[in-house]
């Protein structure tokens, strides 16, 4: 007896079943309408018998059955969507291992009244300029303000707000998290705002699948594709960074690899959104192999190929600002567009090099707002600061900052248009956050690196930004007392506590290959003065990371009370959709 039963045990050991996996993921949910790739997969498959794919009780129709190897069966169909209510997915799959099952359950909320009380519903919203802030975290608001409106030095009283802080309508506080992971880069998050789906890590609107190939990956259709398609809204996209970035290209392309800046590149002209603004850095991905600069594998060249399809084309602000098209598309560098203190302050040639007439993000939002307010049915507009993120990851916080006070002037301009147009809903937040804090005051005329100059509490005193300022009315950031600002996560580094004209990384490679390669302090920074400071981070790490920081939210306007409280960063998502009643049932 006792043989026998190990008989049986190895046998069912040797029978083990197979792996199932199902996308859309068990507890995903949709607005009505939004188009979704449906995906199964069964791995570690010996003798496949069966399959039984359900929604709803009944067969799922359409499917494509394929083998990427020698143990896996795959099924997909695409462009599939839902009505309101509750659906459950049911796989039933049956191999020498046995039968297994895999439910998955979605939910499809309205956002907008159903049946009769149709009839009378009007949207809150005709249009949604919705701010983003890579990296931009609560403590990155306050160090902004802190620079911005310094306290008053004879009582200690705020001198000020920023104005994405004034006239609110609404805020909340948004958690962020990835498909795979509790961290998230700016990839998957922005992916949460533009589809309400937790995304993988480095993926842009797709859900996983085994494959190599990263853009046969299953689909999830944007808010910007939906309100184009069903809605017939007009779509901008504005970054100071390099435009096949993550949280532009999260509202125009679809891959498992953000890294695949040549076809998401592409897929801005010939994707499911197509923009009709396009303001961002970046160049070399849209111009051909053989131009100087560029990336690209092949001579497609989208700066005579967009206006072949009727964009307007411009390369410098005073291009920008003159512009008439009805369509627009803007390279302003070769890269991301430099820091607001570069461009407007230190103007060093070694930075800006031959681009020395960039657009600020004001100027874009604005000509960007007056091409799209060109159509009767509205529009969308995402509006990123890039470079905050840039910045803070190399642990440059004055550019970081700078760049906020940047974005908030643009929020300034946003809010005095919608005092025209009250149907246009705005929001500010971010994608994910830095580790960034102020943590003390800094005497800068004990110059850089002395640990004694840092003050806590009182001895802290009040910083003098604001004693002089520049063309646009920004503080410089060079004055008598500074804030002592430092963060969380960081590599090996020297500190100084003041900026610098030039940007210098904070650390270089250590000149060593295989398992003993990673990065050290930079020495130009420590020879300049400067506290080394031992991170926290391996080794191997060249920057600060992200963290699971929650993010701000600031909203004004129609549908604004969709965004209070503690949120999801899925909500966000959601919340734009009700506020601008979309159903993506029907085509426009």
């Amino acid at each position: 007896m006792k043989r026998i039963l190990m008989t049986a045990l190895l046998l069912s050991a040797s029978a083990s079943a197979a792996k199932l996996q199902v996308y859309p993921y068990d507890g995903a949910q949709f607005v009505p309408g939004q188009h979704f790739d449906l995906r199964v997969e069964a791995e570690d498959v010996r003798d496949f018998k069966d399959a039984v794919i359900t929604l709803n009780g009944q067969a799922v129709t359409g499917l494509v059955k394929t083998t990427t190897k020698d143990t896996s069966v795959e099924w997909t169909v695409r462009a599939q969507s839902l009505g309101v209510g509750t659906h459950t997915l049911s796989v039933t799959f049956t191999d020498a291992g046995g039968p297994v099952t895999k439910i998955a359950k979605w939910t499809v909320a309205a956002t907008r009244p159903e049946g009769f009380q149709s009839l009378f519903y009007k949207p809150k919203a005709r249009n949604v300029i919705l701010f983003i802030a890579d990296g931009l975290g609560w403590n990155t608001v306050n160090a902004a303000k802190l620079v911005a409106y310094p306290y008053n030095p004879a009582n200690g009283t705020p001198t000020g707000k920023l104005a994405m802080e004034t006239g609110l309508s609404s805020m909340a506080t948004v958690t962020t998290s990835s498909f795979d992971s509790a961290l998230a880069d700016s990839a998957n998050t922005a992916s949460s705002i533009a589809t309400g789906q937790k995304i993988q890590v480095n993926a842009l609107n797709v859900y996983p699948d085994n494959t190599a190939d990263t853009l046969d990956n299953p689909r999830v259709e944007t808010i910007t594709a939906m309100l184009k398609r069903s809605m017939g809204k007009s779509v901008g996209l504005v970054s100071s960074a390099f435009g096949t970035d993550a949280t532009p290209a999260a509202f125009a392309s679809y891959t498992r690899r953000r890294g695949d800046y040549q076809a998401i590149a592409d897929q801005y002209f010939n994707g499911d959104v197509k923009p009709d603004v396009l303001l961002i850095g970046g160049s070399r991905d849209f111009i051909p192999s053989t131009s100087p600069g560029s990336r690209r594998k092949d001579t497609t060249d989208w700066i005579d190929g967009s206006q072949k399809l009727g964009y307007q084309f411009v390369s410098t602000r005073t291009e920008l600002n003159a512009a008439t098209g009805s369509k627009l598309f803007g390279l302003f560098n070769i890269d991301n567009i430099p820091s607001y203190l570069d461009r407007a302050q230190y103007k060093g040639k070694e930075t800006l090099g031959d681009f020395t007439d960039m657009p600020f993000l004001w100027d874009s939002t604005k000509k960007a707002v007056e091409t799209l307010d060109k159509n009767p049915n509205g529009f969308f507009l995402m509006v990123e600061a890039g470079m905050v993120d840039k910045y803070e990851h190399p642990l440059d916080w004055q550019r970081a900052v700078w760049d906020v006070l940047e974005l908030d002037k643009a929020v300034a301009w946003a809010k005095e248009y919608a005092k025209t147009h009250p149907d246009t809903l705005i929001l500010v937040t971010a994608d994910h956050a830095h580790s960034l804090s102020v943590y003390g005051g800094y005497d800068a005329t004990k110059g850089p690196g002395k640990r004694e100059a840092v003050g806590t509490y009182e001895k802290a005193g009040f910083p003098t930004y604001g004693d002089q300022r520049d063309a646009n009315g920004f503080p410089v950031p060079e004055t008598s007392r500074t804030y002592a600002v430092g963060f969380a996560a960081t590599p090996d580094y020297c500190e100084t506590y003041l900026g610098r004209p030039q940007f210098l990384d904070p650390t270089v490679s250590n000149g060593k290959t295989g398992a003993e390669a990673g990065f050290v302090p930079n020495p130009k920074i420590c020879g300049e003065g400067a506290v080394q400071r031992v991170g926290n981070l391996d080794p191997a790490s060249a920057q600060g990371v992200h963290t699971a920081d929650p993010l701000p939210l600031f909203a004004f306007g129609p549908g604004a009370e969709n965004f209070s409280g503690v949120i999801d960063q899925t909500e966000i998502f959601f919340g734009i959709a009700r506020a601008m009643g979309l159903d993506a049932r029907t085509n426009k």
